[in-house]
Formats: C-alpha cells, structure tokens, sequence
C-alpha cells in the first residue's frame, strides 16, 4: 500500500523512505496511506475516505474483497476495476460499475 499510494519504501515500523521527503516516519505517510492501513486493520470504526484520491480506489475495492468495509466517502471516487460490488449505505442498493455508481449518488441526491 506505501509502496503504492506514496511510492515509498516502508523499510521498517519506524522508517520509511520516500523519493520526496527522505527518510520519514510513517506518521509524516499520506492521509490517504494512513486510512488506508487503519481501513484494512480496524473493523470497527467507519473511517472518512474523502481523504483519499483516487488512487485508493483499488485498494478500498481489495479490502472490500477479503472484508466487509464501512467508509464515509463525500465525493465520488473513480473507482477503474470493473467489475465491483459497492453498496450505498444511505440506501442499501448495490452498484457494479463507476456509471451505476454516479447514478445512484446523482439519483439519491447524496452529495448535496
């Protein structure tokens, strides 16, 4: 996921090399990274994934595979893996491609 969303070596747990910033600590990784990990590793909260870019799309779909995920996203997200299983909390339906997925917000009015 570091390597991935910051293009960053995670070379241990208190070490992360980055092309753009050096050395660092994984605090001073991406808001986007830093969801990312406690989404994968932390059931039990609903984390706000308007801080990440499009480039967690893919991430947020694979966690979504191997486990149920329950995010707060406030814009709409291109997610470019098609086939995909989303289901709107608000309203429950289930959306599998990102053209379903803008219709449903745009139809429920969900980012107004």
């Amino acid at each position: 996921m570091v390597a991935d969303i910051d293009r960053s070596e995670l070379v241990s747990p208190h070490l992360v090399i980055s092309p753009v910033l050096g050395a660092i600590s994984p605090d001073r990784l991406s808001g986007g990274a830093k969801t990312l990990i406690l989404i994968a590793h932390d059931q039990h909260h609903v984390f706000n994934a308007s801080i990440c870019g499009d480039n967690c799309a893919s991430w947020l779909l694979r966690i979504g595979m191997e486990q149920d995920v329950l995010v707060r996203l406030g814009h709409l997200m291109h997610f470019v893996d098609e086939p995909f299983e989303i289901r709107i909390a608000n309203t429950g339906e289930a959306v599998h491609t990102q053209k379903e997925l803008v219709c449903a917000v745009i139809r429920q009015g969900l980012l107004e």
